[in-house]
């Protein structure tokens, strides 16, 4: 453990990278943002894909976190998708889908607040997947940037792919939700 004086005993430095708490725009310009290859492993119909891709690409994409020792919780926003998850850390979450089909998700971190594993296994257009989603808080000089890491990997199949998207703080009002958001029907 570093020391925080001469004659001082050793305590933990504290924590000058902060916590991912708060909402974050993806980062179109950096890295390859494009969910093409997540959705090609889960057998998405092209179309589809050309459609999420145009609404990621004129619309802003919204991760609002909030991020505790015991639970992780996240709401996703974008032109194609108006969802949210909230777990507690360490226990599996079991979501009935329509079909009589099911998804489990577990998140863990080793390190609260900076950093999230969260393992979903997931049916899919063609057969389950696996996914694990490690969502991981670094600073770049004054900026904080959030990096996602994607992967998925079809169990049939044994296809796998794996996106980097990067987040960084979002500032100002949100924007309004468009009414073609997946799980927006309904809402008001």
């Amino acid at each position: 453990m570093p020391t925080i004086g001469v004659g001082e005993p050793d305590a933990p430095m504290p924590s000058v990278l902060g916590t991912m708490n708060g909402t974050w725009r993806l980062d179109k310009l950096r890295g390859k943002p494009s969910m093409r290859g997540y959705l090609e492993t889960m057998g998405v119909p092209e179309l589809a894909i050309e459609a999420h891709e145009k609404g990621e690409e004129d619309h802003e994409t919204i991760h609002t976190i909030e991020f505790s020792d015991t639970h992780f919780k996240i709401k996703k926003q974008s032109r194609v998708t108006d969802m949210g998850l909230d777990l507690k850390l360490g226990e599996e979450c079991l979501a009935n889908l329509p079909g009589d089909r099911v998804k489990t998700t577990i998140a863990t971190t080793e390190n609260p607040g900076q950093q999230v594993k969260i393992v979903s296994r997931m049916p899919t257009m063609n057969g389950m997947a696996n996914v694990v989603d490690t969502k991981t808080l670094q600073r770049e000089g004054n900026l904080l940037v959030l990096v996602q890491t994607l992967t998925i990997k079809n169990e049939l199949s044994g296809k796998e792919h794996t996106t980097t998207r990067y987040f960084v703080p979002h500032e100002g009002a949100l924007i309004p939700l468009a009414a073609t958001a997946k799980g927006s029907v309904g809402k008001k």
